[in-house]
């Protein structure tokens, strides 16, 4: 499979070290199963024509995940994504998993008729972000401390008590399931994820926290509402994106709700523009 997945990842310049994505895509060749629920590759005569994969990462709620299904322009219109699709059906049921969610950027749209074809609905009202090197202005905020997190100083007691900020900021968000300790570890050092926290001096409670990749994509910012209005949002971004610089990237992206009002303000105050819509898909599992 590997050396499948190789030739198909090389011909999209994933094996590239100076693509963005070669961290991510190396991480998969290496071991598929290590941050997938389900990877499935296409082939015809001995050379993967697409592939399909599933996070592990729970979405929305314990039995739906977010997929993504790439096929070569050339390899379009074959119905090599149907099957993609129809295995992934096969895959999910035997999981006991019942929904797929896919998630389409600016640059994925025109493939919209494939994922409707394939039983897929649009839903979720979301924009795609970007940002594209531009200056951004943060200060630091007095009584409050930055923290990197990443696999090199996994602790148990801070998985546990960024699980517990977690699920107190996102209890009201319905594409966030809860977190428990295990699983901020997991997600740390499976999928490669970093993060940067906030903590309070006074009370010691981690006030907010980033979420951030290997890639490009800059994948969330939460701030617990005592801190609203007191820069600390402003700051945390900036001290991320200052980290995505450092690590080579000088162009980002990232995801909002359209009515989020609050946190597309706040991009736009570091740079961020909007660049188009970004909708969710969904298909339920046929039995």
């Amino acid at each position: 499979m590997q050396y499948l997945l190789i030739g198909l990842v090389a011909g999209w310049g994933g094996n590239d070290p100076a693509s963005h994505f070669y961290d991510f895509w190396q991480s998969v060749i290496a071991a598929p199963h290590k941050n997938m629920e389900v990877v499935l590759l296409a082939v015809q005569d001995d050379q993967a024509k697409g592939v399909a994969f599933a996070n592990w990462r729970p979405y929305r709620d314990e039995n739906t995940r977010s997929v993504v299904y790439l096929v070569p322009d050339d390899c379009q219109k074959k119905g090599i994504g149907t099957a993609l699709k129809n295995g992934m059906d096969v895959a999910f049921r035997k999981r006991g998993l019942t929904r797929q969610v896919a998630m389409l950027n600016e640059r994925s749209l025109s493939k919209a008729g494939f994922f409707e074809k394939t039983g897929f609905v649009p839903e979720e009202d979301m924009v795609q972000l970007a940002w594209n090197g531009d200056d951004y202005p943060y200060k630091e905020v007095p009584g409050l401390s930055l923290h990197l997190y990443d696999a090199s100083c996994l602790d148990d007691k801070i998985n546990h008590e960024l699980a517990e900020f977690y699920n107190r900021a996102y209890a009201n968000e319905g594409l966030c399931t809860r977190f428990t300790g295990p699983t901020i570890r997991r997600v740390i050092a499976d999928d490669d994820i970093w993060m940067i926290y906030a903590r309070d001096a006074a009370s010691g409670q981690i006030a907010a926290y980033t979420e951030g990749t290997n890639t490009p994509l800059f994948s969330g910012i939460a701030v617990l509402r005592p801190w609203w209005g007191t820069g600390l949002a402003q700051w945390i971004a900036g001290h991320t994106m200052d980290l995505y610089r450092e690590r080579g990237f000088d162009a980002l992206w990232c995801i909002a709700r359209r009515n989020n009002t609050a946190s597309i303000r706040l991009q736009k105050r570091m740079g961020w523009h909007i660049v188009g819509p970004c909708p969710h898909y969904v298909a339920t599992v046929p039995d």
